[in-house]
């Protein structure tokens, strides 16, 4: 009997109980295989299953340290095929462009760490339609101190019996703009219209701690004017 091997092609003869074997062997090869799959498949489908999922899903794959390998499968499956992309950076700049083209400016393994952390989310959702407002900080290290944020304006759809990602904005922030790091303002800067509120400000707060005691004696002329002397103090607490 001429059997051919399912895995190299070769023509040999081999008897019932060798092609049992062999059929046995290819039985366990498939099953490693499929054994393989099911994992990653079912990770991709759990991505789409709630908006809480895909937006999970958006975060962990692009964090990672260095030698970190972007999964684009995974981010693809989450994005519809035409998604846009808005980003506004700091220095005013403004980028837009598409699903593919953000995927591109991925350097992959990653030569330096990168986590990006949501730290606030707001989902409102509509039927087929959803929006999250997702704020996030980033950093080197899952517990180092962030160098860095923004807030993700994300757009969703339900197709297809899932979620998709349809559109994402992102407007970056500044630490600073928290008063983490924000510069000391010098009276010397300021002109003069700025300096007189800084005066008022000051004087308004001195007398919210003082009082005037004292009183007037004196006497009312036929016109209502009031003719005498006024004799006070300011009192003021002072820590």
């Amino acid at each position: 009997m001429i059997f051919t091997h399912l895995f190299w092609g070769a023509h040999k003869p081999v008897s019932p109980l060798s092609r049992l074997s062999i059929i046995r062997r290819c039985w366990i090869r498939v099953s490693f295989i499929l054994s393989l799959t099911p994992l990653s498949f079912s990770t991709i489908a759990d991505d789409t299953a709630s908006v809480d999922a895909i937006i999970d899903a958006y975060y962990e794959v692009i964090s990672g340290p260095v030698g970190f390998v972007y999964d684009a499968e995974r981010d693809e499956n989450i994005h519809t095929p035409d998604a846009a992309i808005t980003k506004f950076f700091l220095d005013g700049t403004v980028q837009q462009h598409d699903f593919k083209t953000e995927q591109a400016s991925i350097v992959s393994p990653y030569e330096t760490p990168f986590f990006e952390f949501e730290v606030d989310r707001k989902v409102e959702q509509f039927g087929n339609v959803a929006h999250v407002w997702s704020e996030f900080e980033m950093k080197t290290e899952p517990e180092g101190d962030a160098y860095g944020g923004g807030f993700n304006s994300i757009s969703l759809l339900f197709m297809d019996g899932r979620w998709w990602i349809s559109s994402w904005s992102t407007q970056y922030k500044a630490l600073s703009e928290e008063g983490a790091d924000a510069p000391v303002t010098q009276l010397v800067d300021l002109n003069t219209e700025e300096f007189a509120e800084v005066v008022k400000s000051i004087v308004q707060d001195t007398l919210q701690a003082c009082e005037v005691q004292g009183g007037m004696e004196g006497r009312a002329k036929m016109n209502l004017a009031v003719v005498g002397e006024v004799k006070a103090k300011l009192v003021c607490e002072t820590e």
